[in-house]
């Protein structure tokens, strides 16, 4: 065992924990947990072990880097957010975080000082990509079915936009790999005579001509087909997001051979860019005002944000600061996410949370660069992505993110001091036991979702027990909450239904909870609370009828025929984001009350 850990056979252990990981990677990915996150906590510690015991048996000290620093600094500082003014139900974002955290930890005692080569990753990348793109055909032509049913194709996803940074990825690393490959074969050599004599001899013939052929095929032939197969699947995902992050890194890949032209490409490049926002405007224009939203109540904050889990909240303020400004919000709609990563650092965490993501990535990217071009540009087309998207927020490319890293600083990094060998066990018993610790907790999460499955939708009382026994572990999910207000508002229980809606209003942006809040004021007579509900909720989302509806209602029943009649006119003149059969009949009911 030890003989092997001195040698090769810790390298090629190493290589298994590199397509292990990514095999989870094109696990089924959910909202909330994974079974693949459970998986990750029993990796961590094995991780932690193979380290040590390869360091103890190698003699040599771990390398801490400049990195690693910033790392553990930034994990230090999200803590403090998260418990410095707990204001916000953050359990899954926190947990996640420091499964994220664990891991890397993990994967650098794992690769401290290792020599995987990096065509280990890349090749895993392609595989894995490939598998995603067989996957997507497969859904495309109706053989397997997609994990949405409003889209045909999505990947092992939820929904295509996540499903095509996959492909993206792959394809990115593909091309910038065959920028720069030898013409190495892959066969070098036909068999020999001793091979050949346990062949039937009448075979002889087409086994030398096979082998002939293989042997004229080059790596670069395998990527190249690899690229291509992923490259065919890409667009049936109309993401702009990825296609924009692919033609920026092939025009950086190939500026040599068009820098003449380069006015009239990049031109070409911002038409392009034009139509895909004109194509699909009103996401385009959504994603504005969420960043907009968002950034407009961090002024209270700016330095410190408004905490760990505190987005949701924040944004839908921000609406409402937007909407007295007499911004035009028609195109708004409810989100759990930035859709921009530097957007959600900056206003959960602030300035300082932002300059140490900065520090870090800059950190990052250049030592990559260094160690290997094709996933130095497989990663910045990740960090592009996320510009407009939520990639970070799912596991698979956090496992992509933090293999690239962890290999890429246990290769060749910026060494800030050694630890030595006890001090490195010390460390990974210490972040062992962090791990298990964690794992409890992840468990009762996992566990509480799957209850909660078993019982959603159902308002009945006797599930009113059940919905309190799991609100200490689901009190971060807006649709556990929601359906637990609406499940007490039945049993007439307004006051208890509207102090879990207060909860809801914490970790949601859902104008809805404030319209539940409305109806159950109004059921206890308490008209002006009722009112200052209804006004929130539209003022949240003001492309939405509902919440005037229910105000124009409630003046109806009240009486009020005049402010009924105002807010009918206002009801009669919004024009909704999304038509339905429900806003056509409130605007029937408008017609009606508009001519009392």
């Amino acid at each position: 065992m030890i003989g092997l850990l001195r040698k090769s056979g810790s390298e090629i252990i190493r290589t298994g924990i590199v397509w292990i990981m990514m095999l989870a990677t094109v696990m089924a990915v959910e909202v909330r947990w994974n079974k693949c996150d459970l998986w990750v906590f029993y990796v961590i510690p094995a991780l932690m072990l193979f380290g040590v015991v390869s360091t103890i048996c190698r003699k040599t000290r771990f390398q801490l880097s400049i990195s690693d620093v910033i790392a553990i600094t930034w994990f230090a500082y999200y803590l403090g957010r998260t418990w410095v003014g707990n204001e916000w139900s953050c359990r899954i974002e926190f947990l996640k975080t420091t499964e994220l955290f664990l891991l890397y930890a993990g994967l650098r005692v794992a690769f401290d000082r290792t020599k995987i080569s990096a065509w280990i990753i890349i090749g895993s990348i392609l595989t894995f990509g490939c598998y995603e793109a067989w996957i997507g055909a497969l859904q495309i032509y109706g053989i397997e079915t997609s994990h949405n049913s409003l889209y045909a194709l999505t990947g092992t996803f939820q929904n295509p936009g996540p499903y095509s940074a996959y492909l993206m990825i792959g394809i990115v690393v593909g091309l910038s790999t065959l920028k720069d490959m030898s013409n190495r074969l892959v066969v070098k050599d036909i068999p020999n005579a001793l091979f050949m004599k346990k062949i039937p001899e009448k075979f002889h013939g087409k086994v030398k001509m096979l082998f002939m052929t293989i042997a004229k095929l080059e790596w670069r032939h395998i990527v190249a087909i690899m690229v291509i197969v992923m490259a065919m699947v890409i667009p049936a995902t109309w993401s702009r997001a990825a296609f924009f992050s692919i033609a920026l890194i092939v025009l950086w890949l190939s500026r040599q051979y068009y820098w003449k032209y380069r006015y009239a490409v990049w031109g070409l490049l911002i038409l392009a860019c034009l139509g895909f926002y004109f194509i699909k405007q009103g996401s385009a224009d959504g994603r504005m005002i969420i960043w907009q939203s968002s950034i407009a109540s961090l002024f209270d904050s700016p330095w410190f944000g408004v905490g760990i889990g505190g987005f949701c909240n924040a944004f839908a303020e921000g609406m409402s600061i937007l909407y007295e400004r007499n911004v035009d919000l028609s195109s708004a709609g409810v989100t759990d996410n930035a859709y921009n990563i530097v957007v959600k650092i900056l206003v959960e965490q602030g300035i300082i949370g932002v300059l140490l993501a900065i520090t870090l990535s800059v950190l990052v990217l250049t030592t990559l660069y260094q160690n290997s071009k094709p996933l130095f540009y497989g990663m910045s087309s990740l960090i592009l992505f996320s510009m407009f998207s939520y990639p970070f927020d799912l596991l698979p490319y956090k496992i992509i993110a933090v293999i690239i890293v962890a290999w890429s600083e246990s290769t060749n990094c910026r060494r800030l001091c050694d630890l030595g060998r006890y001090k490195i066990m010390l460390l990974s018993f210490l972040l062992i036991f962090l791990a298990w610790q964690t794992y409890k907790l992840v468990k009762e999460s996992y566990e509480a979702d799957n209850d909660y499955t078993m019982i959603r939708g159902f308002h009945d009382q006797a599930f009113i027990k059940d919905y309190y026994e799991l609100l200490p572990l689901e009190n971060d999910n807006p649709e556990f909450l929601f359906d637990f207000g609406k499940a007490l508002r039945e049993q007439k229980r307004y006051n208890d239904s509207n102090a879990i809606m207060r909860k809801g209003i914490k970790c949601s942006a859902d104008p809805m909870f404030y319209v539940l809040m409305g109806n159950n004021y109004r059921d206890m007579s308490h008209f002006n609370l009722a009112e200052e509900s209804y006004n929130k909720a539209f003022s949240i989302m003001p492309n939405r009828i509902y919440p005037l509806y229910q105000l124009m209602m409630m003046y109806k029943d009240n009486g009020e025929i005049k402010k009924a009649k105002e807010l009918a006119k206002r009801v009669l003149l919004l024009k909704p984001k999304i038509e339905s059969p429900a806003t056509i009949e409130m605007k029937k009911s408008a017609q009606i009350i508009s001519k009392y």
